[in-house]
């Protein structure tokens, strides 16, 4: 395969045609590769390091109960569960192991490695626009695809779109965060604490029947995220908005300037190398010094003037060879060298997993109940900030 550091010897997916496809893939590997109906015989293998978990949401919690306990490394797709409640029980489950039998427990954030998002993260480590004040996201993108057994049309599989899908701008907001200078004299990882969330099925799936009945699922929604450190952040979603330049968006506004951030659909594998897809954007000193008077909007040398447009893409070679633009690959890397290290942490730790997945269905509560949602209604936030302290801190 594509990693030269790492080789795939077994697969295991009790869906035949999955299987199948699996094995096109692999092409001429396919011969040194184990084929499995069942998940069971890979668990007990001794010469695997690492399993990749990439089964539907509801399913997680199983198979971690039981791969956790060998001591194997795991990339888990998001989300980690399709409730807080699993969650709690899978860190539980971690945390539980011996030191030197507890292995990594990797969250697949993909988004976090998007080429134009790892210049975002740059620029707020560097203090380029101070402390954040503001976070947008903005996705526009198509309808869910179709899975194995339609599984996705269900909340009651996926956990909700918030907690399905929005859980990768969830952390992503959450990983933004807390890059800058922070804003307040209050230590630690800045917390979201509440969540104000609108959205419906107004399109997508409406249609459609199962043997489950029709399917459930949100096709659009905004939800507002309230941070401790006073910094304030949104999420745009719609799923019938393919027919759009990007899918979708970054803007991350500092005291001193301002960031954006432009991603492709995930199918655009010919994206224009040369197209600039970050913007860097510096506020004059004379508006960021004090108190600004003037009678006059600001003119276009303390606006456009002070925007640097840059060009951010990853290799072409691992864009093509799966999806998100590369993130993917360079996801697989990171653990890859992170077991080769002997790393103790995770990129992407339980914690973070949780808290994302916590935000998804605080979105979800507020929107049935119509209301503000403390997230602490739904979690120990004070447990994941020392968890997160301590992970910063690695």
């Amino acid at each position: 395969m594509l990693h030269p550091n790492a080789v795939i010897v077994a697969i295991a997916d009790p869906n035949a045609d999955s299987r199948d496809r699996a094995a096109q893939l692999l092409g001429s590997a396919r011969k040194d590769v184990d084929v499995y109906e069942s998940h069971l015989p890979v668990l007990a293998r001794t010469d695997i390091d690492v399993l990749i978990l990439a089964t539907p949401n509801h399913t997680h919690i199983e198979v971690l109960r039981q791969a956790i306990p060998t001591g194997k490394h795991v990339l888990c797709e998001k989300p980690l569960c399709t409730s807080v409640e699993h969650c709690i029980e899978v860190l539980n489950l971690h945390e539980a192991q011996p030191p030197d039998r507890r292995g990594l427990l990797w969250v697949g954030m993909e988004y976090r490695y998007m080429a134009p998002l790892m210049r975002i993260a740059h620029e707020l480590r560097s203090d380029t626009v101070g402390p954040l004040r503001m976070l947008s996201i903005r996705e526009h993108r198509f309808p869910f695809l179709q899975k194995v057994g339609d599984w996705n049309r269900f909340n009651a599989n996926t956990g909700g779109t918030l907690v399905e899908k929005a859980c990768h701008f969830f952390d992503l907001i959450c990983y933004l965060n807390n890059l800058p200078s922070r804003a307040l004299s209050k230590p630690g990882r800045p917390m979201p604490i509440a969540v104000f969330a609108t959205g419906g099925q107004a399109l997508n799936h409406t249609t459609e029947r199962y043997e489950q009945g029709t399917p459930d699922v949100l096709d659009h929604a905004y939800v507002l995220l309230e941070f401790e450190n006073g910094a304030r952040a949104s999420l745009e979603m719609s799923m019938f908005a393919e027919a759009s330049a990007f899918q979708f968006e970054v803007s991350a506004v500092g005291e001193r300037g301002k960031l954006e951030a432009f991603m492709p659909g995930h199918g655009d594998k010919d994206e224009d190398k040369s197209l600039p897809n970050v913007r860097i954007g510096r506020r004059s000193e004379e508006l960021t010094s004090g108190e600004w008077k003037s009678t006059r909007p600001p003119g276009p040398e303390q606006t456009k003037a002070r925007v640097q447009h840059v060009a951010v893409h990853a290799d072409a070679r691992i864009v093509a060879a799966g999806d998100h633009h590369g993130s993917t690959y360079i996801e697989l890397d990171c653990v890859v060298r992170a077991v080769a290290e002997r790393a103790k942490m995770a990129h992407v730790s339980v914690a973070d997993s949780i808290l994302a997945v916590a935000i998804g269905m605080a979105a979800h509560r507020s929107i049935e109940e119509l209301r503000r949602v403390p997230l602490a209604e739904l979690v120990d936030v004070e447990r994941l900030r020392q968890m997160l302290d301590a992970h910063d801190g690695r």
